[in-house]
């Protein structure tokens, strides 16, 4: 027969004592396991912001160079360059006064993309909407007016005839209802609310890719851009993501990408 043994006052204390002391022990553990990762985490956040304030600091003395003088000066050059300080548009500054805050503020940016233009396109430079560089500002800002998400990647750069380059790149846009009401005469129409409503919903959200060609007219003894035109597949891009023809032309009748594109 197995003892039995009394659960004495003496006995009951010490279990207590005992499964306190454990419990003690568990809450101090968990305590540092939490302070360790408060720590890591704390850790991880400052090394994050200062890689980033790395990168824009590198970014802004990268532009600096950019815009001073080469000592040789050619087509390829400027327009990878130019694509580099677009690739995402032309951005407006929210205050009316430039003052330049920081390093890597939106007014620093702006005035290193103009500089850049006005050291390397001639002061007449022609592009699709007009003369001058007021004219390629304005383009710009035309699809930041309405769509802030805009990545443009430069994909090829050869050489076209009479002193020419020819860029192929593809400009990645996140539709949104404004862009559409603002781009699209069809969708400010409200006689087809039903049918207008089922194409939003198609687009509305979706990535819109479209691939341009953008010829570059140089001028060798100045070394700068006398002209800038481009073309864009417009109907590719929506047929993809409509599904057909008939959706595709009603909303690009009209739209002002459409115009811009043919002018």
């Amino acid at each position: 027969m197995v003892p039995e043994h009394k659960a004495t006052p003496e006995l009951i204390e010490a279990l207590i004592r005992n499964d306190a002391r454990q419990r003690q022990r568990r809450r101090e553990i968990q305590q540092r396991y939490r302070q360790k990762f408060d720590n890591l985490a704390e850790s991880l956040e400052h090394e994050v912001k200062k890689i980033q304030e790395q990168i824009r600091l590198r970014e802004l003395e990268h532009e600096r160079l950019v815009v001073r003088t080469p000592t040789s000066v050619t087509p390829w050059i400027v327009v990878s360059e130019y694509y580099r300080l677009f690739r995402n548009g032309f951005k407006v500054p929210q205050t009316p006064q430039p003052i330049i805050t920081s390093p890597g503020t939106i007014y620093e940016r702006n005035n290193a993309q103009m500089a850049f233009l006005h050291k390397v396109m001639a002061p007449d430079v022609s592009v699709n909407s007009g003369i001058g560089i007021e004219a390629i500002v304005q383009e710009w800002l035309a699809v930041p007016y309405v769509n802030d998400d805009i990545t443009i990647r430069l994909l090829q750069l050869e050489n076209d005839e009479d002193d020419a380059m020819l860029a192929t790149i593809q400009s990645h846009i996140i539709i949104t209802e404004d862009m559409l009401r603002c781009e699209f005469p069809y969708f400010a129409d409200i006689t087809i609310e039903d049918q207008k409503s089922a194409l939003v919903n198609k687009l509305v959200g979706k990535k819109l890719s479209i691939l341009s060609k953008v010829r570059f007219e140089w001028d060798s003894s100045s070394g700068r851009v006398l002209g800038m035109h481009y073309t864009a597949d417009l109907v590719t891009p929506f047929l993809k993501l409509l599904g057909n023809l008939q959706d595709t032309a009603r909303v690009l009748d009209k739209s002002l990408l459409s115009i811009a594109n043919s002018s």
